[in-house]
């Protein structure tokens, strides 16, 4: 085991011989912040500039596939760091049968969720002008129930009895 080493002034634990945690998670932060602000620099930009070009499903369209873009880039940018800090400190959790097992359902999760974000986009943007907007919150509801429904087969094994 690793010798823990103690920071009295800012009360931060790490191990000795390692980069220390918060080092890592200072840039995360700045680069969480940056998309933050470059994301919203890029929606009102696009409601100035561009939008008015477009039909409202379009623009949503655009608009959501902005904020999957965000997101995937925060979340690969923060997975990356938990997962640091897990091979750091419990490093033979990831040898752990049940620990692969969920991390084949968080990957299939993400998947999921990834491809309806997708098959949302695609509808908004080439087929939703074609119908009511009733109809498209009809499309958008049944496509977010069978999604939570297979997403919740997937980790129904951790749900207990249902």
């Amino acid at each position: 085991m690793a010798p823990w080493r103690e920071d009295r002034v800012e009360e931060i634990i790490w191990i000795e011989g390692e980069e220390r945690p918060a080092d890592g998670m200072k840039y995360r932060a700045y680069a969480s912040a940056i998309i933050c602000i470059g994301w919203l620099a890029f929606f009102l930009l696009w409601l100035f500039f561009a939008a008015d070009e477009l039909s409202i499903y379009r623009n949503i369209a655009i608009i959501f596939l902005s904020l999957v873009v965000a997101a995937a880039l925060l979340g690969a940018l923060w997975v990356t760091y938990g997962m640091s800090i897990g091979m750091r400190y419990a490093p033979q959790m990831a040898e752990a049968r049940e620990f692969r097992t969920i991390r084949g359902r968080i990957i299939a999760t993400t998947a999921l969720w990834s491809a309806w974000a997708a098959l949302i986009i695609i509808w908004l943007y080439f087929f939703a002008d074609g119908l009511s907007g009733y109809q498209n919150v009809a499309v958008f509801i049944i496509s977010l129930i069978v999604a939570t429904v297979a997403s919740s087969l997937l980790w129904r094994r951790y749900m207990g009895r249902w």
